[in-house]
């Protein structure tokens, strides 16, 4: 497919596409990047193969240029924000770590070119001291099971987490929450510079505690709505890393202890025969069978199941959304029983829990 050496070669930064595209073939791979949420980082893969004379239409080069550049102008407005919303916490007492997002745009060739979403960021204390606060500024926030919106900026969506992630599954959320806070104070630390000077402005996860923290992140969004490649291209990144590559058996029993290891061994696949990625940085034996439904999932749905035409009557209201997505995990515990069958009791007890707060 077109569109994954298009991907391979940006990750790569060397080789051409197995054959000189039709001008549908550029646009169908111009409309997957958008999809898939990795436009930018595609769009070093048209300077690299520019020199071997393979280029889109100029029409369709100019459109990809314009939202290259917009992407690069929303992450530096994110690097602005993330640094101000960290000194916001900072002089309220709470130290945080930025999740994601800026933090993992710093692994890539290009920072400004990984495609933004919000700012999520791990604040420590407690749900209520955290809660207290944000609504002393937003009495309005609206607060969920994981994280709370702070809407103190009007150009970007703020996420503050209570906790990295979770699971469904309740002996491994224990465990998982367990692990989080042993590693807490290292990641409350770990600072860093987004704008290229001396001082570092922000905390962001170290390379370990991402390879756990984000599969678990992919694994909960792949359940809840769907996952796009962006989350794929980000833990290529993580892959890559010295730091992950040194430590792999103790991530891979971190995957066995956390309930991980299954989801985990599709996701290599992706990374092996999708991305490319050396052998030698897979922390688990690629799975064929789970890859390919992860991968099919992922290219039915786009970025977050945004595009996901099977199942639009999710946009029906908020019952036919559950019914909707019990159905697709009712499909998936084919593959993951427990994962999704505990999903679907997540998703009632979240529903009972907001009710009751709606009606305090």
């Amino acid at each position: 497919m077109l569109f994954y050496e298009l991907i391979r070669i940006a990750l790569e930064q060397k080789g051409s596409l197995s054959k000189d595209p039709f001008n549908y073939e550029w646009k169908t791979m111009f409309e997957q990047s958008q999809k898939q949420a990795v436009a930018g980082i595609a769009f070093l893969a048209l300077e690299r193969l520019a020199q071997g004379g393979q280029k889109p239409p100029l029409p369709l080069l100019y459109e990809w240029i314009g939202i290259s550049e917009r992407i690069k102008a929303q992450n530096r407005l994110l690097n602005k924000r993330c640094i101000e919303i960290t000194k916001i916490f900072e002089k309220a007492g709470f130290r945080s770590c930025i999740l994601k997002g800026q933090g993992n745009a710093l692994m890539y060739p290009d920072p400004l070119l990984r495609t933004s979403g919000d700012i999520d960021i791990w604040v420590e204390g407690n749900r209520k001291e955290i809660r207290d606060f944000v609504t002393s500024r937003c009495p309005h926030a609206q607060d969920g099971d994981m994280h709370i919106e702070f809407p103190v900026f009007r150009d970007v969506t703020i996420e503050v987490h209570y906790k990295p992630s979770y699971s469904s599954i309740p002996k491994f959320e224990r465990r998982l929450q367990a692990w989080f806070k042993s590693q807490a104070d290292e990641q409350f630390t770990n600072g860093v510079s987004l704008t290229g000077v001396a001082e570092k402005e922000i905390c962001v996860p170290t390379m370990m505690f991402n390879a756990i923290q984000q599969m678990s992140h992919i694994m909960g969004h792949f359940f809840v709505e769907g996952i796009g490649l962006r989350q794929f291209v980000d833990y290529y990144y993580v892959l890559k890393h010295s730091d992950v590559r040194g430590r792999k058996e103790e991530i891979r029993e971190g995957f066995r202890w956390l309930g991980l290891e299954k989801f985990a061994s599709g996701v290599m696949w992706i990374e092996k025969e999708i991305l490319g990625i050396d052998e030698q940085c897979l922390i688990v034996e690629p799975n064929k069978r789970l890859g390919r439904l992860i991968l099919n999932e992922m290219m039915e749905g786009g970025s977050f199941g945004h595009y996901d035409q099977r199942y639009l009557l999710r946009n029906k209201g908020y019952l036919a959304r559950g019914l909707v997505d019990s159905y697709r995990l009712l499909k998936l515990a084919y593959y993951f029983p427990h994962n999704a069958l505990w999903k679907i009791v997540r998703k009632v007890e979240n529903q009972k829990w907001k009710m009751k707060r709606k009606g305090n």
